[in-house]
């Protein structure tokens, strides 16, 4: 249980690290509005969510690489939590950004966490393979 805790602590920090890190050139480069503010563009709602996709495929992959044996389930409660965020997110920023995103962030998270958990699997195959065939 504790590689699980510790696996999926590892995949949120790093996901948040870079969510965050990406927020904030966005904002401080006058691309975003300043945080706090409405927003609705839906070109740039684009850009955060496809970042934030692609952020938490990554995350999720190296909670798998932590989680080694219990990679499957770690993603799992791993895009479920970032589910309930979302949700929270959906709920608390609902007049300040577009339905839309956090709806969709709060679907697709476990999906992305799946998927995240799937490319650490097939990578592991893969090596697998190479070194029986050696």
């Amino acid at each position: 249980m504790t590689r699980i805790i510790f696996s999926i602590l590892v995949g949120w920090i790093v996901g948040a690290v870079l969510s965050i890190g990406t927020d904030a050139i966005f904002h401080s480069a006058g691309i975003f509005p300043p945080a706090g503010q409405p927003f609705f563009d839906t070109g740039l709602l684009i850009i955060a969510f496809t970042y934030r996709a692609v952020y938490q495929i990554g995350s999720s992959y190296i909670t798998a690489m932590v989680a080694k044996d219990k990679a499957e389930i770690a993603v799992l409660i791993s895009g479920i939590i970032a589910s309930v965020v979302w949700l929270i997110g959906t709920i608390a920023m609902w007049n300040l950004v577009a339905a839309w995103y956090n709806i969709g962030g709060f679907v697709m998270s476990v999906p992305f966490a799946l998927l995240g958990g799937k490319l650490y699997q097939l990578r592991l195959q893969k090596s697998r393979s190479v070194i029986e065939t050696q």
